[in-house]
C-alpha cells in the first residue's frame, strides 16, 4: 500500500470537502473572499523566505504584479505559473515544488502572481503575463527559458508558449504542464463526469462555474481561454504529467490527440491511480516525476 498517497488523498478530501459540496451561494461567497484576499500582497511561507526574494512588475495596463525569484545567478530560467482555479494565490505546495525544482536544476526561477478572477478576467491576466514575458525575452538575461505550470497555471503556460511564436520572443526550451486544464469549453464533459467519483480535489460543476467567470468576454474556444484550440506548429518539447483519477484526464488526452495531429510527439505521462497535480506533493510518484522534469530541464529537451 502506498501510505503517502493514501494520507495525501485523505488530506485533500478533508481540505476540499467544503468547496466540493458548496452551494451556488457558497461559491459566490468564496469568490468574494478571493477577491478580497487577492488584493492583499502574497507572503512567502516562512520556510522559503531565505530562498525567494520579491520583485515588482508594473504592467502598462496598470496592474502591479508581485514576482518571486529563486536566484541561482544562472543563465537558465524556470518560468513557473501556479495553479488555483484562476482564483487562488500560490500555496505551500507550489513553493515546495518550485524550490525543489530550482535546487535540482540550479536554474533561476520566477513565480509571477498573475491577476486573478473574479476581479480580473482571462484577457487582462494574459495581457499582463505576455508583457512580462516579453520583457524577460528582450532583456537577453537568459539563454534558456523553461515554462512550467500546474492546473490553471499550466493552461496559462501553454497560452504563453503559443503567443511566443507569434511575437518572435525567446522560445521556451521545454514546456512542462502538470494536470493542465486546456479546454474550458469542456468538449469532454461526459468523460470528465465519469471520473468525478475518483477525483479527490476537483468538482466539475464548480470548475465549470469558475471557468465561465474567468473567460470574461472571450469565447470558451478562444486560444487564450482554451489553448487546446490554439496553434501548435511551433510548440516543441511539450511534457505533460497527469493522473488517471482526475477529472482533467480527458482534457489531457484531448491535448495529446490534438498535439500529435501536428506530426509531433510530446511526452505525455499518465500515472495510474494518481490525483490532480500529484507531482507537487511529497509522495514517491511526485518525487519521481519531479526528478524526471528536472532531468529534462537540465538537458533542455525531452528524453
Amino acid at each position: 500500500m502506498n501510505t503517502g498517497k493514501v494520507f495525501t488523498e485523505r488530506y485533500l478530501q478533508l481540505m476540499f470537502k467544503q468547496l466540493r459540496d458548496a452551494t451556488p451561494e457558497e461559491v459566490q461567497e468564496e469568490l468574494e473572499h478571493c477577491r478580497r484576499e487577492n488584493r492583499r500582497p502574497v507572503r512567502i511561507p516562512r520556510y522559503f523566505r531565505g530562498f525567494f526574494t520579491e520583485e515588482k512588475f508594473s504592467a502598462s495596463i496598470g496592474f502591479e504584479m508581485q514576482v518571486f525569484k529563486h536566484d541561482h545567478t544562472s543563465r537558465k530560467l524556470i518560468f513557473y505559473l501556479h495553479g488555483g482555479a484562476f482564483i487562488y494565490p500560490p500555496v505551500f505546495f507550489h513553493w515546495r515544488f518550485l524550490h525543489d525544482l530550482a535546487m535540482r536544476t540550479h536554474c533561476d526561477a520566477l513565480l509571477p502572481v498573475y491577476p486573478k478572477s473574479p476581479e480580473y478576467d482571462c484577457e487582462y491576466s494574459v495581457t499582463t503575463l505576455l508583457e512580462y514575458y516579453k520583457n524577460i525575452s528582450e532583456s537577453n538575461q537568459y539563454d534558456e527559458v523553461h515554462l512550467v505550470g500546474d492546473s490553471a497555471g499550466a493552461c496559462l503556460c501553454l497560452v504563453v508558449a503559443q503567443e511566443v511564436q507569434k511575437n518572435g520572443w525567446k522560445k521556451p526550451s521545454t514546456i512542462t504542464l502538470l494536470s493542465p486544464c486546456v479546454d474550458l469549453s469542456h468538449t469532454k464533459e461526459k468523460e470528465m463526469r465519469a471520473l468525478q467519483d475518483k477525483d479527490t480535489m476537483l468538482q466539475l460543476d464548480r470548475v465549470i462555474t469558475l471557468n465561465a467567470i474567468w473567460q470574461g468576454r472571450l469565447s470558451a474556444q478562444h486560444p487564450w481561454v482554451s489553448p487546446v484550440f490554439g496553434d501548435f506548429n511551433d510548440i516543441d518539447n511539450l511534457n505533460v504529467y497527469y493522473g488517471s483519477d482526475e477529472i482533467l484526464q480527458p482534457d489531457d488526452l484531448f491535448l495529446k490527440e490534438t498535439y500529435e495531429k501536428t506530426g509531433k510527439k510530446g511526452g505525455f505521462h499518465e500515472y495510474e491511480g494518481m490525483f490532480h497535480t500529484f507531482v507537487m506533493f511529497p509522495i514517491p510518484e511526485g518525487f519521481r516525476a519531479t526528478k524526471a522534469i528536472a532531468a529534462n530541464i537540465k538537458k533542455g529537451q525531452l528524453e
